[in-house]
């Protein structure tokens, strides 16, 4: 097997295309296991960076674990709205979650995150975070905003006072239970 390949464990994703938004946040670290245990799965995945994630992990990484070009600004081609048969956000940051539900498309994985919901198309969110931010007196409206209009959480409990992110079999089994 070639360093860049992976086992697979079933086809339950095969063929699905999917748009992985990675935002700023430790949590970001955690995201190349994340793609790579989804493409153990069949997805073929493309991945989108907002610029504070650049500070948390570089594309490299992302373009060795999805195995396509990584997308880290609004370009001319404007892949960002392409017809992703899902979208996942892994880490969600309160920047981001707020940039969702108002519609803000300042950055890719932001512009992605609004496609996605303009098409009536599935969106992922999986939140990390301080729990102090999850306690923000705005973060319950936004996530019930995104709710409402069709956007799914991976929903976990504070753990050392954070949200933090799933393992790589958790994420891989959340997924494939909600498309």
């Amino acid at each position: 097997m070639r360093d860049t390949g992976v086992e697979i464990k079933s086809d339950r994703l095969r063929g699905k295309r999917v748009g992985f938004g990675v935002c700023g946040g430790i949590g970001s670290v955690e995201s190349v296991r994340l793609i790579r245990e989804l493409r153990r799965h069949g997805a073929d995945i493309t991945a989108f960076l907002t610029p504070s994630a650049l500070r948390f992990i570089t594309e490299l990484p992302l373009a060795w674990a999805t195995q396509n070009p990584v997308q880290s600004e609004a370009g001319s081609e404007v892949q960002h709205l392409d017809d992703f048969d899902l979208v996942i956000v892994a880490p969600l940051t309160l920047n981001t979650l707020t940039k969702m539900a108002l519609g803000l498309t300042d950055n890719a994985v932001a512009l992605l995150a609004a496609g996605q919901l303009g098409r009536r198309g599935t969106l992922l969110l999986v939140p990390a975070m301080n729990g102090q931010l999850v306690r923000h007196p705005l973060y319950a409206d936004y996530v019930a905003r995104l709710e409402q209009w069709g956007a799914k959480f991976y929903r976990d409990e504070e753990k050392e006072g954070r949200l933090k992110m799933p393992t790589p079999e958790e994420f891989g089994e959340w997924v494939q239970k909600v498309v």
